[in-house]
């Protein structure tokens, strides 16, 4: 077998179906049709044709689970039933994997496939802020989720080094010459849709803010903190907005909420004035003080995100003494297990995206782990690298939860630019390392129980790189 992720129901009847390369669909699934018959052409240089009763049939069924398909293949010809179309969007990527191309027509092997995955979140995040990426890169990883059935594509917009994305209301935001138009964006939205991918924006506030300050510090302040003064929690409300609005279609909103020198509010009058009527801070010491303005920001940007329709995403950073003051609607992604635990988030009813700083980050070209530490890892398992984690020589290990959504791959271009003269050779090489590392995360995030081993796993990615490479148009 030559699937990845590998189903889990497969039964072959034995032999080889030869079919000719044309296609039926129901009109609900006419997306996952074109992902298939773009694929197919890309990588096996098939061109299928749509007839009313094709060789290959996409139909509906009900009963089904949301990204649940089945697959009989045999003499009868290639019938594919699911009950939406990210159903049929996976099945379109286990056809393509499975198929050959003959002359005149395909050839598939003769099986039965029953097959969901098991994880709801199964993403890649990519750094756009540090080093700029060209928008054909985007395109690529879209692709990239697609063929490994991977869902959401995480983009992290701004950082200190810059702020990619535009904004009609502080327009002085968009840094020169790295950043996208709001078209580039609405057609990188597009194709991401049609291919089943769902792309989650991420404004990372309060703190990676040094581009908000250069352009309007009069408004977010200037101590390398946005400032919790009204009208800076204000603007950025309104550039949480803009984002809401851009990404209409994506359900998630990132907005960051890690990583800021919190105690430069207590020092500023003009932060501690909108939390000075509070009856929660009476009596609290400087930093447990900020650490409650720390909560109250947080939870007031996911509330903004709340009411405009979408659901908010958090870096784990808060502090559990203030888990209360989140909303539980929010998705918290759980990474470094130093500023607060993921038992601690999960005793507190957070439902968690497992980001474990190992394996799942790659800091091109410095720091990432191997493709065979990723295979073995668990959604269930982290395991830190900040000194002080408690898990930084024992993994901790979760218990099965419905709270635990899945994992993500991540990438930081923190050196790329010192790295790569060539910063566009940095991005390819940092995507290099992602495109090796995405499948082992795809066996995992799909499946939560092993259907193999490391061989079975090597063997199989051995094959299916080699599709993945016609279909970006490496020559192999």
């Amino acid at each position: 077998m030559k699937l990845l992720p590998i189903p889990k129901n497969f039964e072959s009847t034995g032999g080889t179906v030869t079919l000719k390369s044309t296609l039926s669909f129901d009109e609900r699934f006419s997306a996952a049709a074109e992902t298939f018959r773009d694929f197919a052409e890309r990588i096996h240089g098939v061109r299928f044709e749509k007839n009313d009763r094709g060789d290959v049939r996409f139909s509906f069924i009900d009963g089904l689970l949301e990204e649940e398909y089945r697959v009989d293949l045999s003499k009868e010809g290639c019938l594919v039933f699911a009950s939406s179309c990210a159903g049929a969007q996976n099945a379109a990527v286990t056809l393509v994997q499975l198929m050959e191309s003959e002359s005149g027509g395909v050839a598939f092997p003769s099986v039965s496939i029953s097959d969901r995955p098991d994880s709801a979140w199964r993403g890649v995040m990519i750094d756009l802020a540090r080093v700029f990426h060209d928008i054909r890169f985007l395109y690529e990883y879209v692709d990239m989720c697609r063929f490994y059935k991977l869902k959401y594509l995480h983009l992290h917009f701004n950082d200190d080094q810059s702020y990619t994305l535009p904004s009609s209301s502080f327009p002085l935001l968009s840094t020169p010459e790295r950043h996208y138009s709001e078209e580039e964006l609405a057609g990188l939205l597009r194709y991401a849709k049609k291919r089943g991918v769902q792309i989650v924006p991420e404004l990372d506030i309060h703190g990676h803010c040094t581009a908000f300050q250069k352009a309007y510090g009069d408004v977010f302040g200037k101590n390398g903190i946005i400032s919790m003064k009204e009208d800076s929690l204000a603007g950025v409300e309104t550039v949480l907005k803009e984002l809401c609005a851009l990404f209409k279609d994506s359900p998630y909103i990132h907005i960051g909420g890690d990583e800021a020198a919190i105690s430069f509010w207590t020092e500023d009058e003009d932060s501690l004035s909108t939390v000075r009527s509070h009856p929660q801070i009476k009596g609290l010491n400087k930093q447990a003080l900020a650490e409650y303005m720390y909560a109250y920001f947080v939870a007031r940007m996911c509330k903004c995100v709340l009411n405009e329709g979408k659901t908010p995403v958090v870096w784990e950073g808060f502090p559990a003494a203030y888990n209360d003051m989140i909303p539980r609607e929010a998705l918290i992604m759980s990474w470094e297990n130093y500023y607060q635990t993921t038992p601690e988030l999960l005793a507190a009813g957070f439902d968690v995206v497992n980001c474990s700083w190992r394996p799942m980050y790659v800091v091109t070209p410095k720091r990432y782990w191997t493709v065979k530490e990723i295979y073995e890892w668990s959604v269930y398992t982290w395991q830190g690298t900040h000194p002080d984690s408690p898990y930084l020589e024992t993994p901790y290990h979760a218990e099965p939860s419905a709270q635990v959504k899945g994992g993500q791959l991540l990438a930081w271009g923190d050196w790329i630019v010192s790295a790569y003269p060539d910063h566009a050779e940095g991005v390819r090489a940092e995507q290099r390392l992602v495109e090796e590392r995405a499948p082992a995360l795809a066996e995992n995030v799909w499946n939560h129980q092993k259907r193999g081993d490391w061989a079975d796993f090597s063997e199989r990615i051995s094959k299916t790189g080699l599709l993945y490479a016609r279909l970006r148009g490496d020559k192999v």
